[in-house]
């Protein structure tokens, strides 16, 4: 695998923004520096090397201006994964003839000072679709699938919700937990990760705009029904 290191990862404001972020994330955080660049790992076809002509053209599409630094951490899509700009790029990359190249994914490299604690990382990454890593020489490892797992609705109640909630981030209210727990509760078996999950997606503002608040108001008449 070889890894590029781009340009900053993060405008003035956004660097603003996410300093921001991170002292509310943990209010004992003070002055903080941090270099946020883009980091591009890309991976060769089996068996085979990157050309130096193609690498060469990569680090140009990529904007990326050369090899890795010191590193603290870095952000990068979970392993295991593969994320929607990974797809478009890698064919990006077989339409201008970079045949050596197998995939390319983007994370971002961070080098922070004075060390975060740890609940200030929770500003920096989506634990839906992103990690935090020390390492990424096995970014492209695909693992063996691990096996689910249920959560003991019927012995902890909506507590178990609550702990499914935080492992696995999914950004539920607790009105919802409580409804998931009383469902079943009702059904008389367990959630699994799976199922929790799916829930937590479909039932997401992406999907269902559960707290659109619009009216609509036709001729001065407030209607009854609305978005």
């Amino acid at each position: 695998m070889t890894v590029l290191l781009g340009s900053d990862a993060f405008s003035p404001f956004r660097m603003e923004t996410l300093k921001d972020a991170i002292a509310k994330a943990d209010p004992s955080v003070g002055y903080i520096d941090i270099d946020a660049k883009w980091t591009y790992a890309l991976e060769p076809e089996e068996g085979a090397a990157i050309e130096p002509a193609e690498l060469e053209r990569a680090a140009s599409l990529l904007n990326a201006n050369g090899p890795l630094d010191d590193v603290d951490f870095f952000v990068f899509p979970r392993k295991g994964t593969i994320s929607p700009w990974s797809s478009k790029a890698t064919d990006i990359f077989r339409n201008c003839g970079l045949a050596s190249i197998a995939r390319v994914e983007r994370g971002i490299r961070y080098r922070v000072s004075p060390a975060l604690p740890e609940a200030a990382f929770a500003a920096l990454f989506d634990r839906m679709t992103e990690g935090v890593y020390a390492d990424i020489s096995d970014i492209f490892e695909e693992g063996s699938p691990r096996p689910g797992r249920t959560y003991d609705v019927l012995s902890k109640g909506v507590e178990a919700v609550r702990e499914a909630n935080e492992e696995i981030g999914l950004a539920i209210s607790e009105q919802e937990m409580q409804y998931l727990a009383d469902s079943f509760a009702k059904a008389g078996r367990n959630p699994t990760d799976t199922e929790l999950v799916m829930f937590a997606q479909v039932n997401s503002e992406h999907c269902r705009h559960k707290i659109f608040g619009a009216e609509f108001v036709i001729g001065g008449k407030r209607q009854r029904n609305s978005l």
